[in-house]
């Protein structure tokens, strides 16, 4: 018998996709602010940003309230992708997000399915 007996190994996430925020002046909202239920979502600044994008759950975003999601950096000081932040939350409309670049963008990739 298997050390996996009566445990599915079968790993699916049942459906998602993803959706682009773009920060217009600076502020933005998961999905556009409409209603989008998920299981949890990595969510990713844009390599092309110029500035540090802020995420809060459940309320506004600002230069004080919320956490970074990085800066756009590799190890050898030249722009390169974050690594993606999983937040699990139930549904992508309770992301807000703030940056001083007042066009920057955030990739959420969202998982539906159980």
């Amino acid at each position: 018998m298997s050390r996996y007996a009566n445990v599915s190994t079968v790993r699916t996430c049942g459906g998602g996709g993803s959706v682009r925020v773009t920060l217009s002046s600076g502020t933005g909202q998961g999905n556009g602010g409409t209603s989008l239920p998920t299981r949890g979502c990595y969510v990713q600044p844009l390599q092309g940003n110029t500035a540090v994008v802020r995420v809060n759950l459940g309320a506004a975003a600002s230069a004080t309230v919320g956490i970074d999601l990085g800066f756009p950096q590799t190890g050898n000081g030249t722009t390169g992708a974050c690594l993606p932040l999983w937040l699990p939350v139930d549904d992508v409309a309770e992301l807000y997000f703030y940056s001083s670049d007042g066009d920057a963008v955030v990739d959420i990739l969202y998982f539906t399915g159980g």
